[in-house]
């Protein structure tokens, strides 16, 4: 409602002929005077940079993409779902360039209610994922945010002109450009760090090493990674693969790559171990999961 209303006072402003720096003078002066929130005055001014971004400006670059391989079996990706706390993913055969679909996570729950779906692929179940929709990079976001409402689309994957995945945009990317960060009940200082039910923790790859020792209780050595994956994959010794198994034991935890993606370790499973199988911390290398 905000963001039609932000976008029809622009029109507004361009049929009467005023130009930005008019504009935003008469905002400034409206919040000196008290007329105009600051907040308010805030928000005019990103709408009058809306329309000059492009996709690429706001997008989730490829690196940082969460996809699932279509080779995945409906069990394993609802493994990977409950990890984690995003509900639309993009699937894949092979790489990221041939996404062919998205998946919801209510559409994998409702499957797998079906025993019989569980082993299958998700490739292999008839209706699970949805249509994917691609945009090139320069692709103006005022014009994407009326086609994905009139749509209904959620998610576009964003190309480049060689037809390569460069990133994707979300509604949420979109509207956090007028309105600043969206939080909803998952947006906290909690989701990159997640206690389970087994009293075990989930982590992000790329949580701050920092942060994952301050909820732990434990000091990382400082070796020149500043994230839970750069401690992983020194420890690992080489670049993580998909579907990597390793486990590594520090300063009484056990931590196990949960799921890589893109030769990131992208969660892991932090696991306290019992005082009689706790060792003393020791920065050297971990021990193979196989």
């Amino acid at each position: 409602m905000i963001l039609r209303y932000m976008l029809s006072l622009k029109r507004l402003f361009k049929k009467e002929k005023l130009n930005e720096d008019q504009i935003i003078s008469m905002v400034n002066e409206g919040h000196e005077s008290g007329v105009i929130e600051a907040s308010e005055a805030e928000m005019i001014t990103k709408i009058l940079d809306f329309g000059d971004k492009e996709a690429q400006d706001i997008m989730t670059h490829r690196e940082n993409i969460i996809g699932l391989e279509g080779s995945l079996t409906l069990d394993e990706t609802v493994d990977i779902m409950l990890d984690g706390n995003i509900s639309r993913y993009p699937v894949y055969e092979d790489n990221v360039d041939n996404i062919i679909g998205i998946l919801h996570f209510k559409d994998a729950m409702k499957a797998n209610i079906h025993q019989e779906n569980r082993q299958k692929m998700l490739t292999e179940i008839d209706g699970l994922l949805m249509e994917a929709h691609f945009i090139p990079e320069t692709r103006k976001i005022d014009s994407l945010f009326r086609t994905m409402q009139q749509k209904k689309i959620h998610m576009v994957i964003v190309v480049d002109e060689y037809g390569q995945a460069t990133g994707i945009v979300c509604m949420e990317d979109i509207l956090e450009e007028i309105v600043g960060n969206i939080q909803d009940e998952h947006d906290n200082e909690e989701t990159q760090i997640r206690l389970q039910r087994d009293d075990t923790f989930i982590c992000a790859g790329l949580a701050p090493l920092e942060e994952v020792g301050e909820k732990l209780g434990i000091e990382f050595p400082d070796d020149g990674y500043e994230t839970l994956n750069g401690f992983m994959t020194d420890r690992l010794g080489h670049v993580p693969k998909t579907g990597e198994d390793f486990e590594t034991e520090f300063a009484g935890y056990r931590f196990r790559i949960a799921y890589v993606k893109g030769r990131v370790i992208q969660s892991v499973r932090c696991t306290r171990l019992p005082k009689e199988e706790a060792e003393p911390v020791d920065p050297g290398p971990g021990t193979s999961g196989n």
